[in-house]
């Protein structure tokens, strides 16, 4: 009886033993890796619609063509590729703001008042009055990434000569953006 005490009591301390033991640290899952900033970024598609306004039907035309290679070089540069660019024109610019919100299309070129009435997606750019006192025009991209815009508004000056029959000419800085901005939205609520 003494016997099956004593292996009795060393099980116990035995299992006490192990259970205070202290577990050995596992290995730590390595940590998702942010993208590295050198990495470009890939889009398989990207789908630029612009409002027609009073356009003429020619320069509309040359704009498809042109546009696409111009956009896809100039972002090329900024380290976003992009596999196609498609390019559509809205019949109002509410019809391109719903395509934006919809997600049919992930650039939209407005005009300043379809931007303020509708407020779909981020505004990457504004396009100058003739006495640079407001905005006529937006460019909106809704990709959500602050890259991709970082990228866009960078690539824009690029395409300055390609939308030259389109818009008279676009601020990138986003200080500048927000005077264009405040000015225009003043203007916009004045009787």
């Amino acid at each position: 009886m003494r016997r099956a005490l004593v292996l009795l009591l060393a099980l116990a301390l035995a299992f006490a033993l192990a259970a205070c033991r202290k577990a050995e640290p596992q290995p730590a899952a390595p940590e998702p890796s942010a993208p590295d900033a050198a990495e470009p970024l890939a889009l398989d598609a990207l789908d630029v619609e612009f409002s027609i306004g009073e356009r003429e039907v020619d320069a509309l035309l040359t704009l498809q063509k042109a546009f696409p290679a111009a956009l896809t070089e100039a972002l090329a540069k900024q380290d976003v590729a992009v596999g196609t660019v498609n390019v559509t024109f809205g019949s109002s610019g509410e019809a391109t703001s719903a395509a934006l919100r919809l997600g049919t299309v992930q650039l939209a070129f407005l005009s300043m008042e379809d931007y303020l009435a509708f407020r779909t997606g981020e505004l990457v750019a504004l396009e100058r009055d003739a006495a640079d006192e407001a905005a006529r025009g937006v460019i909106v991209t809704g990709v959500g990434s602050d890259r991709f815009t970082a990228a866009l508004r960078a690539a824009l000056p690029d395409l300055d000569p390609v939308l030259a029959d389109y818009a008279a000419g676009f601020a990138y800085d986003a200080t500048e953006i927000e005077g264009l901005l405040d000015t225009t939205q003043q203007n916009s609520d004045s009787p």
